[in-house]
């Protein structure tokens, strides 16, 4: 995880949406004054994932939503373990 991986929570968590990455860094720049660059949040996308923090929802491209763990893990419920 990194810099970036709080903000994408909060994103999804905000917004109630399933977003393509590069939305998802669009809004992340519009909403934060030291928003992470591009590869920063394309990096802390997989990570996310792998702790089950975020999906990957299917379609014609790649679209991201927090779930349940997620939520949890924002609100101090859920601690990763490495």
């Amino acid at each position: 995880m990194n810099k970036a991986s709080i903000p994408i929570l909060e994103l999804l968590d905000e917004s109630e949406l399933s977003l393509p990455a590069p939305t998802i860094t669009h809004n992340l720049e519009r909403k934060l004054s030291d928003a992470p660059s591009r590869a920063t949040v394309f990096r802390a996308l997989r990570p996310l994932e792998e702790h089950e923090l975020i999906r990957a929802t299917g379609g014609d491209s790649t679209h991201y939503e927090i779930t349940d763990k997620g939520q949890a893990y924002l609100n101090g419920e859920h601690v990763i373990q490495d």
